[in-house]
This record gives structure tokens, sequence and C-alpha cells, in this order.
């Protein structure tokens, strides 16, 4: 057996941060075409609670968006207070609402419409089934000037629908995930000074889309259990803003914070696999007979500096700094807490959108597999491999889970940058392996 002689180093990017790629909001003010009654209301920018266009079984919605992108992101929101009685269950009466909203639908596009019921239609996304009250799709519009939602079954309200330019990609998608606290915060109180108004005022070019997905009632539990529910209606989001453990931590106990981190970490494995990244905030603290014991804080603090998750807003610290963010029952925010919790968000996330020209250490790294030479370059923002040796490439997260695997060409750069934080890469290439540790600097 040939021994090779393998040089392996640990080594540092530091990269210039690029602002995420905008997907700029098309729909606003744009006419809309319905099967009947006046839908002028779900393309104002505001989400208004019970008024909205009342849906049925039949009916239609269009919007002209007019020419230019070649694929969007059409989202629409239900105003029920609830994201779902059926996604992550809590399997409590008390806890459910009677919901109505589009359960068969179809989206469809048009390029030849001149009121958006003539003209020829193509559909692109068909959904049967549908359990949830806020949802988007991302839709091919090749040529297409109009867009349009076909109900089969379903009932309720649309009060709202956005539209976004994802030709360039979509990376500013946000879905807002959580317990009644984050139905209170992002669906009972209609602040305008929500999430992507705030981004918005400090960044002109980007308004994101953010789907409002809290739950009643439930626990991580039911969250980590029905996890590829989850991922099902909302997995085409890139950001996930979680706020989860009030109801875990409503016995106080060491062990029940436990089971809420292995939860959580369940989601956040979950959430990786699916190129989704998972940001948590710290637990909100209450003004009643109870706070939340403080292992549930240890446990988000831990669980997002092992996974190297974007750190989260603390809504812990900003509930005792301002009793009034909170509600007469002490545990559940008031519209000033609602306002408070997106400002919070806001700022928490604001650097994703600031491109930042810091110095960037280009000088590569290279391991040596038997006069096989690896190196890990940084060009334009992005990391790649380049082997003189055609191999294999596995790339694992600290914690272990086998993020991706590929082939790496012959003197063909591979291009690894669709992963950040510290990464561990084992390559395997005819003449050997070799593992090392990248760190990859960004945002």
């Amino acid at each position: 057996m040939r021994i090779f002689s393998i040089i392996c180093a640990t080594f540092l990017f530091q990269a210039t941060a690029f602002a995420m790629v905008a997907s700029p909001r098309i729909s606003k003010g744009k006419p809309v075409a319905t099967s009947g009654g006046d839908a002028g209301m779900v393309v104002d920018g505001s989400f208004s609670g019970w008024n909205g266009w009342s849906v049925s079984n039949g009916s239609w919605i269009a919007i002209d968006l007019g020419t230019g992108p070649s694929k969007i992101f059409f989202a629409w929101n239900n105003p029920a207070y609830t994201w779902s009685d059926v996604v992550a269950d809590p399997n409590r009466s008390d806890c459910k609402q009677t919901l109505s909203y589009p359960i068969d639908y179809t989206i469809s596009v048009s390029a030849n419409s001149t009121d958006g019921s003539d003209g020829t239609w193509t559909i692109k996304t068909t959904v049967t089934g549908n359990n949830v009250s806020v949802r988007g799709h991302l839709i091919d519009f090749t040529g297409a000037r109009w867009v349009r939602m076909n109900i089969t079954t379903g009932g309720g309200k649309l009060d709202e629908i956005e539209v976004f330019d994802a030709s360039n990609g979509f990376e500013d998608g946000w879905f807002f995930a959580g317990t009644s606290i984050s139905a209170n915060a992002y669906k009972s109180s209609m602040t305008s000074d929500n999430f992507p108004v705030l981004i918005n005022r400090q960044h002109a070019s980007y308004y994101p889309a953010m789907l409002r997905g809290g739950i009643p009632c439930i626990t991580s539990s039911d969250f980590a259990r029905d996890i590829s529910m989850y991922l099902e209606a909302a997995g085409n989001c890139r950001y996930w803003a979680i706020e989860m453990g009030t109801n875990d931590a409503w016995g106080g106990s060491d062990a029940n914070a436990a089971v809420f981190k292995s939860n959580l970490q369940k989601v956040i494995d979950s959430c990786k696999a699916h190129g989704i990244e998972p940001v948590i905030a710290r637990v909100l603290a209450t003004n009643s007979t109870w706070q939340p014991n403080a292992k549930f804080l240890e446990a988000v603090d831990a669980l997002t500096e092992d996974n190297e998750l974007i750190a989260g807003p603390d809504f812990y610290q900003a509930a005792l700094d301002d009793p009034q963010m909170l509600g007469g029952d002490g545990v559940h925010p008031s519209d000033h807490g609602a306002e408070v919790m997106h400002k919070l968000w806001a700022e928490k996330m604001n650097h994703l959108y600031t491109s930042t020209a810091t110095t960037e250490k280009k000088h590569p790294v290279q391991i040596w597999l038997n006069h096989t030479t690896l190196s890990a370059t940084v060009h334009n923002g992005k990391l790649s491999l380049h082997s003189g040796a055609a191999g294999i490439v596995s790339i694992y997260s600290l914690n272990g889970s086998l993020l991706q695997q590929m082939a790496i060409p012959q003197n063909v750069p591979c291009d690894i940058s669709g992963h950040r934080g510290v990464l561990f890469i084992h390559v395997s290439t005819e003449t050997g392996t070799a593992d090392c540790t990248v760190s990859t600097l960004s945002h």
C-alpha cells in the first residue's frame, strides 16, 4: 500500500459580504380583475384584518403585473389569526379556529389577456388540499403579463396578495414561524411599521416577502414532529424567523428545556438540509407570575452558536426593559409589543441588506495529494475548490450533518459558496484523501 504525503490546513476567508439579491415587490397598485367583487385592497400594500376580497368555489383573481420578470414569487394572505389547524396540531380544542381559505387552486399566467378573463392562460402551479392561511409560490413568468389565481374549492377572504420579481433569484423570502405570540404580533396586530416596511425604509431596493405562520398553543415538539408539513408549505422561503419556547417553558423545568433544545435542533437540521437559514429569537419574557426558565435562553444561545446561525432578536430582555410590550395577560404582546417585535427583527437582520466592502484575503491554501494540488480560492465573493484530479468532495456542518456531496471535475472550479459558516470538508481523489476546515465569513 502506498502512503501519500498530505498537507492539510485550516483556512480562513474574510470575503466581501455582499448584500442579498433583491426581489422587488411589483404588485402594489397594479390593476386587479376578479370573477366578482372589487379587490383593489389586495394590492394596496396593507394587511387589513378581516377586510378583503371574498373567496368562493370557482372564483378567480388576476393581477396585471406588466412585462419584464422571468420569475415571480406570488404570496397570498388570508387574515385568519392562526396559520393552520392541521400543521403542528396541538390537539387542544380551545386553540382551534373555524378556518376558511383557498383549498384547491391553480396559479396561471397569460401574455395576451386584456382583462384577466380572456386570452390564453398556462397553469404554472396546482395546489390540492391546502391547509394553511398564508402561502407563497415561485412561478415561471417568462414572456407573461398577467398572473391569476383560480380557486376551485375554498372560502374566506384574501386581504393581500404580494408579488415579487424573482428573476435574479429569490433570497429575500421570510417565514415567521411561531406560537400564539407570533400570531398576535404578525396577524392580529396589523402594524404599519412591519418588518418589510422597516427594511424597505432603510434599503429602498428591498422589500422582503413575509409569510406569517403563528399557531396558538404549539410547543417545539409539535413544530419538530410536523416539520415536513412546514417545509411543504413554506420551504421556498430562504429565511425562517422562529419564535418558540413559551409554551414549552410553562412547566419551567430543566428537562423541558432539554427537550426544547433537541426539538429545535431537529428543525435546524431539516432547514439546513433544504437550504433554509433558521434564525431563532430568544424566548419572550413575561410580566405574569412566572418567567421562562433561564435554561431556555441558554438553549437558544447554544443552538445559535453551535449551528453558526444568525443571532435572532432578544425578546426576553426587550420585554423586561419595556413592560408595555405585553398585553393584559402578561404573556402575549400588545399592539405596541408587536411593533417592537417587528422592529427588533428588522434591526437584527439589517446587516443582510448592507454590502460591506471589507478586506478580502484571496490567497489560496493548497492541499497536496501526492503531487495533485487541490486549492481553495475566493473570487467575486464565491468560495470554490479546484483539483488537479477528479474526485469527490463531501461538505459537513460542524455537528456532522452532511450538507452536500458532489464530484470535482479535473481542473474545473467547483463552487461551494452555497454554504456559510464553518464547514468541514472531506476530499477524496484517486491519489488520496484530505480533511480540512473552512470558515467563510459572510453576512
